[in-house]
């Protein structure tokens, strides 16, 4: 079905669109509602345009039903969870916020931590009467608390393979080639994810086949918001990203040399030192071994001399002790022939 947002016709489809329709129905009612769009463990494959489709429709609702005309727009959209959260603590109740997975939700410790965030959340607003769209790579990554508990529904978002053959090189001679299609997803009430969820802990599969869904369907690839401008944001905030990480690893790395130090200056005091005591160090502090290649580059020539001076000493003791030991023998060996 079409219906007209901002000016622009947009297509979605019917039965998603009457699932859609039940849940702006019923937010007046006192209700949040968390909707999980995954990608069937990859990325690039639509998510993000489905996801806007779907806050422009339940935007539409919420105009439809005169419960909020400004539901959803393009500030509604965050690519970092935690201004989403800051976000919907001010914003107008039966808002449609939707978040766009970003770089923070990519790797897996990330996405742990977001998750136990979105359980803190969701804890504590109860009563913002918010729709939220959520983005993720692979929902079985998440918590059951939010997977199972608050969330209400779950699209996956796939892509599908179609074997034909072309002539990609023009030479007049066909190959067989595999086309990916986009637009494509599998849609799981309430009682179907929490019973794919269930599979997935008995059998750890991360399968999104295992349970059959309640419907698939299509969808366009259509922005409901400017894509300039959309795509400008997410410059923007992959640029915010990698100057973060940047300051993480930065000081990662400080306190990384400073273990490192700590350690090779505990290593030269005993002058036993070995790239093989390097290795196991690094190993128990959890350290790449660049830091004490560094280190050991750095401070070689004092390393050496402390070793050498080591040795000179410890070469003058055994001397002594020999001194000692050929005089007290020389000492017996006089009063036995007295």
């Amino acid at each position: 079905m079409k219906f007209n947002w901002n000016g622009q016709e947009l297509y979605i489809d019917g039965y998603l669109a009457n699932a859609l329709n039940t849940i702006a129905y019923n937010i007046k009612k006192d209700w949040d509602f968390v909707i999980f769009i995954s990608g069937d463990r990859m990325t690039r494959v639509g998510k993000s345009v489905l996801a806007q489709v779907v806050g422009a429709y339940l935007g539409y609702c919420m105009q439809k039903m005169k419960l909020n005309d400004n539901a959803f727009n393009i500030d509604h959209i965050f690519l970092e969870g935690k201004k989403m959260m800051e976000y919907a603590f001010n914003a107008p109740k039966y808002s449609v916020l939707v978040f766009d997975e970003g770089r923070e939700s990519l790797a897996k410790s990330k996405m742990s931590g977001f998750t136990q965030d979105l359980i803190d959340f969701f804890t504590e607003c109860g009563q913002l009467n918010h729709c939220f769209v959520i983005c993720c790579p692979d929902w079985f990554d998440l918590k059951e608390e939010v997977t199972v508990a608050k969330s209400e529904v779950l699209i996956n978002v796939y892509r599908k393979r179609q074997n034909v053959t072309r002539d990609i090189f023009k030479t007049g001679e066909k190959v067989p080639v595999t086309i990916f299609e986009r637009g494509y997803f599998e849609f799981f009430s309430r009682k179907k994810k929490a019973l794919l969820y269930d599979k997935f802990r008995t059998t750890r599969r991360k399968n999104y086949g295992m349970v059959k869904a309640d419907f698939t369907g299509r969808f366009t690839h259509q922005y409901p918001v400017d894509e300039e401008l959309y795509r400008a944001k997410k410059k923007d905030s992959l640029a915010r990203f990698n100057e973060r990480k940047k300051k993480e690893k930065d000081s990662r790395e400080s306190l990384a040399m400073k273990k490192a130090k700590i350690a090779l200056n505990g290593m030269i005091k005993e002058f036993s030192v070995t790239k093989k005591d390097f290795e196991s160090i690094a190993t128990r502090l959890e350290l790449p071994k660049t830091y004490f290649n560094n280190l050991i580059y750095k401070q070689k020539d004092e390393i050496k001399e402390k070793i050498e001076n080591e040795k000179e000493r410890a070469m003058k003791e055994e001397k002594k002790k020999e001194q000692i030991n050929v005089s007290f023998d020389g000492g017996e060996a006089n009063e036995a022939n007295a």
